[in-house]
């Protein structure tokens, strides 16, 4: 406890100067006792070296007698005697001590001493109160400044102390809380921002199909169509609808990626499984296109990763793969593990992203400038990028215009 107590260099101050003052206290008022008791002395010797000189003055035969009676003790019946003597001409402890000389005096000197020392004592005290506290609630009051532009919204306000103590785990403390609060309106300012821009996003790209599907439906409403046109029209309205199903259930997975509000289930399972997994789920719209797709890989590669959410990001990407790829072209998928990393590489024989594209393609709705499929969004290559990167994964993507694209994922090994 004493050392916790002695560590605050305020209370190590503050207990030191009181020891010193008091210490002070005690020399100084052991001086004045010793002065005080010298002069009873004094006065003592005085009073009877002049009563004794009158008595031999008066009686030299009764000099042996009285001066062996100054040094020695009197019995209580020669002070009983003594004091009834004086009390005859009306000497007694009552009387003021003005009628007293010499003790007159001496209460006056040591009153005086205790005044002054009293007063010293006073200002002593008084002087190092002030500093202290002065000093103390000047840094309170720097606290109070500071906190209160936290509450204006300038953090830039730094408290420093380079003393140990509680004050300087109350600037540490107070430090801390300024950077979480900053931070924390940091973040309430950048997830009311990803609302408005996802807001913007959903608006924008579903202002499209909504707008064919309008003009379809007027048509029918309005128009005497056969058989055959108005199946036209319904499958037209159906396609959109199912683009307008993909994208929303697209974005709205980015959306809860991105506000880490998903949690992923991971469990330590095969990495070729998942790969086949999503292969499979491809596998008619691969031959629609005639597009043939090579898995590579002979060893089960195992990697901690939630199953159906790593499946998704496989599938936009091959996907991805299978509809920029001419017919007859390949997708060829390998697996690789060493010490440091486990690795997935994608690689088509499709038409290539220019260079200037490349930095932009994991970008949401971000649409390359040289590809030929117009209905494309661009929001599958940026949903798998935050799947990747919530597996704590990496993703690049290599391009050359006519020879294809590869896209290689990355698991480093913690």
């Amino acid at each position: 406890m004493s050392k916790k107590y002695f560590s605050n260099p305020e209370l190590k101050i503050s207990s030191f100067t009181l020891l010193f003052t008091v210490a002070l206290f005690l020399a100084i008022t052991s001086t004045v006792l010793k002065s005080y008791t010298d002069g009873l002395k004094r006065d003592y010797t005085r009073s009877l070296g002049a009563v004794t000189a009158r008595i031999i003055e008066k009686n030299p035969e009764l000099e042996g007698e009285i001066v062996p009676l100054i040094t020695k003790e009197i019995s209580k019946e020669e002070a009983a005697k003594g004091e009834d003597t004086l009390k005859q001409y009306g000497i007694t402890k009552d009387l003021e001590n003005e009628l007293f000389p010499y003790i007159n005096t001496i209460s006056f000197q040591n009153k005086t001493f205790i005044i002054c020392i009293f007063t010293i004592l006073a200002f002593i005290l008084f002087m190092f109160n002030y500093i202290q506290y002065g000093y103390f609630y000047s840094r309170i009051r720097r606290l109070t400044l500071a906190a209160k532009k936290v509450v204006d919204g300038n953090y830039d306000i730094v408290i420093n102390e380079n003393k140990e103590g509680d004050f300087s785990k109350l600037a540490v403390s107070f430090n801390s809380m300024r950077e979480i609060i900053r931070n924390n309106i940091s973040q309430l300012k950048k997830e009311k921002q990803f609302l408005v821009d996802l807001l913007s996003d959903i608006s924008h790209q579903l202002k499209t199909p909504l707008s064919s599907m309008i003009v379809y439906n007027d048509i029918m409403l309005t128009k005497e169509l056969d058989k055959e046109q108005r199946q036209t029209f319904l499958l037209s309205n159906q396609n959109q609808l199912s683009r307008m199903n993909w994208l929303i259930q697209s974005m709205l997975k980015l959306a809860k990626l991105d506000a880490k509000a998903i949690e992923l289930h991971k469990e330590n399972q095969s990495l070729n499984e998942t790969v086949e997994e999503a292969v499979d789920a491809l596998d008619s719209r691969a031959s629609k296109n005639n597009v043939k797709i090579i898995c590579k890989g002979n060893y089960d590669i195992y990697l901690e990763h939630d199953r159906l959410w790593l499946e998704e990001a496989l599938i936009n990407i091959i996907k991805n793969g299978i509809e920029h790829t001419s017919s007859g072209g390949i997708i060829t998928i390998d697996l690789i593990e060493n010490p440091v990393y486990r690795r997935v590489i994608i690689e088509d024989t499709g038409e290539g992203i220019d260079e200037r594209d490349l930095p932009n393609i994991f970008k949401r709705f971000y649409k390359a400038k040289t590809s030929r499929k117009t209905d494309s969004v661009g929001i599958g290559l940026a949903l798998a990028k935050s799947i990747v990167e919530a597996h704590n994964g990496l993703i690049e993507a290599q391009s050359k215009v006519g020879l294809g694209t590869k896209f290689i994922i990355t698991f480093l090994r913690y």
